[in-house]
Parts: C-alpha cells; structure tokens; sequence
C-alpha cells in the first residue's frame, strides 16, 4: 500500500470524544457519514475539515482513540479522505476498529516522532523506508504485516472476507 499525503501533527491522548462530539453520534447511528465528516475534529480545530484534502495522512501521538467506540469516527474520517492514522500507540478498540473498516491506524513512532504539520510524506507501508518530501529525509520503518494490509487493500473485514468466501460483486439480500 502506498501512502502519500500532507501530514497533520496532532499530540498524546486524542480521546475518541474529540474526533467528533458526541452530540453527532446519532449521524454515525443512522449512517450518515457525510454529514458526520463535516464535524470532524471541529473541538479541536474548528477548520481542519475546510483545509483537510483527499490524501491527506494523520501522525499522532500516544495512546489515540481512547474512549467510546462507534463505526462513525472511523467511516467519517474516511468520508473526509484520511488514508491513514499513523502513531506512536493506539487504544486496542481504535486500532481494531479503524482496520476491520478499512482504515489504516498504523504504528511507525519513530516516524511521528519526525512528522510536523505540513509535511509531505510518501510511505510504501511494505517497504523498510518513508520519505518525508520536503524535507529530504528518509526515515527508516517497519513494514506492516501482509495480514493487516490485506484487510486494508480490501477495504475493510467484511469486503476482505467477501472476497475470501468467494461472493465479491454479488448484490446485498435485504433481511426481512
């Protein structure tokens, strides 16, 4: 999976209440994840989801998405085209949570630790090296385990499994 995006720096301890107010979770509930995205991270920076572009990459701290745990951060962070998390350390719900729905949250600490807001970052999460553009740096990381990139590039559990079970491209039955 190649990864390449400008960089949003954010610190430790990025509680799931801050990526969107919990005043917004019944959008997550009634899976109106367009309309959730256009809130994301507004507590914390009011104007991120009007400078945020399609690509765009998050390096964050320790301990991120500690908290309550809904499909709707993860898909709205999605619908605003994040594509990807990367930290030094993820709660267990937030790292499970953002993969099996098709988001990678990915551990490369000593590459946060390099990161600053507005960097451009190229990532080949296979590879043992990252760039970061403007900087001229290369910065040395392990690559993901071809597992997690599986779920990933199948953009999500369900679709990885789908496409495991052999029924990809075959229409949804509505339950009854």
């Amino acid at each position: 999976m190649l990864l390449s995006g400008r960089v949003w720096k954010f610190g430790d301890n990025l509680r799931s209440n801050y990526f969107i107010s919990g005043k917004y979770d019944p959008l997550g509930r009634a899976g109106k994840f367009a309309e959730m995205a256009t809130h994301v991270l507004e507590d914390v920076d009011p104007t991120f989801v009007t400078r945020v572009r399609k690509g765009d990459i998050l390096a964050v701290g320790h301990a991120f998405g500690t908290g309550k745990h809904l499909d709707g951060p993860v898909n709205a962070f999605k619908e605003l085209g994040i594509s990807a998390v990367l930290g030094k350390s993820f709660s267990a719900a937030w790292e499970r949570d953002s993969i099996n729905l098709g988001l990678p949250s990915l551990v490369y600490e000593g590459l946060v630790e390099q990161l600053e807001d507005g960097d451009t970052l190229e990532l080949d999460t296979g590879a043992t090296v990252a760039r970061i553009v403007n900087k001229g740096v290369t910065v040395p990381v392990n690559p993901v385990p071809d597992g997690i990139l599986e779920i990933v590039d199948a953009g999500g559990i369900a679709e990885f499994t789908a496409r495991r079970l052999g029924i990809v491209n075959k229409p949804r039955v509505a339950a009854h």
